[in-house]
């Protein structure tokens, strides 16, 4: 694995979830129905130009950071994540988007590059916002993720257009 001491860009979200999911999308683009829904233990599933993440908790904002590295960053080892999963998705416009069920967030960024791109999803907190359905609505924090995202370099891929 290779290191990069720090990611290029952070952005900082707390998305309304409803349906116990959100999205991180290419810009502009749809989100493609995945091929299948995450299963018991996973949190998140490719879905062509993005992928989405299931929560443990539903009607409520939970702590989001979204950190683009040049390369592959170290797993994140001083937090106790309870759940980490990757998965690659296509970038073509080098730019991507946190969102809603029902729309964007303010937290669009750059990738850098054009083609495929790996996101490594880092979660915890989801039995205490589970519990709290049905119980509380819209509370805040509780269930925390960490998104990491590098481009992959491949031959297929190529930097961005200027």
């Amino acid at each position: 694995m290779t290191s990069a001491a720090l990611p290029s860009a952070t952005k900082e979200a707390m998305p309304r979830i409803e349906y116990r999911q959100f999205k991180l999308v290419d810009d502009g683009a749809l989100l493609e129905v995945p091929e299948s829904w995450p299963q018991a233990g996973e949190i998140v599933v490719a879905a062509g130009r993005g992928v989405l993440f299931t929560t443990g908790g539903n009607d409520f904002y939970p702590k989001v950071r979204v950190e683009v590295w040049p390369t592959e960053p170290g797993i994140r080892e001083e937090t106790a994540w309870e759940v980490v999963q990757e998965v690659d998705f296509l970038s073509e416009t080098g730019t991507v988007e946190l969102r809603e069920w029902d729309g964007p967030t303010d937290a669009a960024m750059r990738v850098g590059a054009v083609g495929p791109v790996r996101l490594r999803a880092h979660c915890k907190g989801r039995a205490e916002a589970a519990a709290l359905v049905g119980q509380e609505l819209y509370y805040e924090g509780v269930e925390e993720w960490l998104l990491q995202i590098w481009p992959l370099h491949t031959s297929n891929s190529r930097p961005e257009a200027s």
